[in-house]
């Protein structure tokens, strides 16, 4: 009986947990602004679909999938092409986290596609859900390697970054360098060790993990540290401009164009987000005042070094339509991003 445990344990747990994926809406796909379209139910029913693997130095990406809003190749988020390219050569590579990536659009309403249809450029989307800048520097250089791009100077990288460096790097449980799933890693590893307790015990501490976030409350007002302590926010942002100055040599050495951006936060700016419920708890609170207290010492630090970057924050100001959550946006906050992406870029 003892040993049974952990399958009976583990088939407990599935009947709690539920299959969310299949059964359970996204209240996002509801709001108003998909109102004219039909295809924002599909959308959130193929994210939750997608599986990602993990890959040394990258850390994780998802998996090739081809659905009706979402198609992913080798690892990257179909971007549309425009039905006739500019006669220019310039190619651009957007990278970023989920909002480039395109969580809460579909295929063509991504701000890469957008972007490519609207100046008939040849563009490329590299983005992905929970990516860090030093991440995409990361699968930049993979690219560069594996494509032995020594001449850049037809290239144009973009990095559109600020909402995961702070939502991963401002939480308590993470220290150093690592990304949002450095424990989750260094965890799963300990637990292959040949008859650990972990290996053996992993269904039950699951189990047991389900019952206490389903039903026992969980403090999380001490979630973050970076609104509380001066030092860890001026470490996130240190480490995010640092990752931009050292991407921008990098890049320019080759002969290529580098623009780094500071993304837009429903926390840091002025849309209308009345709609959205994005303080209704202690964690949304507290989440939001990282943003408030790391940002403006991101645009600190880089005016301080001269270092040239375009500061989006407040690009859907008086929007009552873009956001989705507090990061990502529908297809017009991305119509509107792109107008602007066009002038700088």
């Amino acid at each position: 009986m003892f040993i049974l445990t952990p399958p009976i344990l583990y088939s407990t747990y599935q009947l709690i947990k539920g299959d969310k994926t299949k059964t359970s809406l996204d209240e996002r796909s509801t709001l108003d602004l998909y109102k004219n379209f039909e295809w924002s139910d599909k959308h959130f029913v193929e994210v939750a679909e997608l599986s990602t693997t993990y890959y040394d130095f990258i850390t994780w990406r998802r998996n090739d999938y081809a659905g009706e809003t979402i198609n992913i190749n080798n690892g990257l988020r179909v971007t549309s092409k425009p039905d006739k390219l500019n006669g220019k050569t310039l190619n651009y590579f957007f990278f970023g986290g989920s909002t480039t990536w395109g969580t809460g659009v579909d295929d063509k309403n991504t701000y890469p596609s957008i972007f490519s249809k609207l100046t008939r450029s040849h563009v490329t989307n590299f983005g992905e859900s929970g990516y860090i800048a030093r991440q995409s520097l990361a699968y930049l250089n993979n690219h560069v390697i594996n494509y032995s791009l020594l001449d850049m100077s037809n290239v144009s990288v973009v990095f559109y970054d600020g909402v995961n460096d702070v939502n991963y790097r401002c939480r308590n449980e993470f220290n150093g360098m690592g990304t949002g799933r450095e424990n989750q890693i260094q965890n799963l590893l300990k637990s292959e060790k040949r008859f650990s307790f972990m290996r053996t015990f992993n269904q039950m501490k699951d189990f047991i993990n389900l019952i206490f976030q389903k039903y026992i409350h969980k403090d999380t007002s001490n979630l973050y540290s970076c609104a509380s302590k001066k030092k860890r926010a001026l470490t996130v942002a240190k480490s995010l401009v640092d990752t931009w100055e050292i991407t921008a040599d990098f890049v320019e050495s080759r002969g290529g164009k580098f623009t780094a951006i500071l993304q837009p936060v429903a926390y840091y700016g002025n849309a209308d987000t009345s709609y959205l419920n994005l303080t209704s708890n202690d964690e949304k609170k507290s989440l939001a005042a990282q943003y408030q207290a790391v940002y403006p010492i991101i645009i600190e630090l880089a005016n301080e070094r001269n270092f040239n970057f375009i500061d989006l924050t407040g690009v859907y100001d008086g929007c009552n339509e873009c956001y989705i959550d507090f990061n990502h946006v529908g297809p017009q906050g991305h119509e509107i991003l792109v107008s602007k992406l066009i002038s700088y870029l």
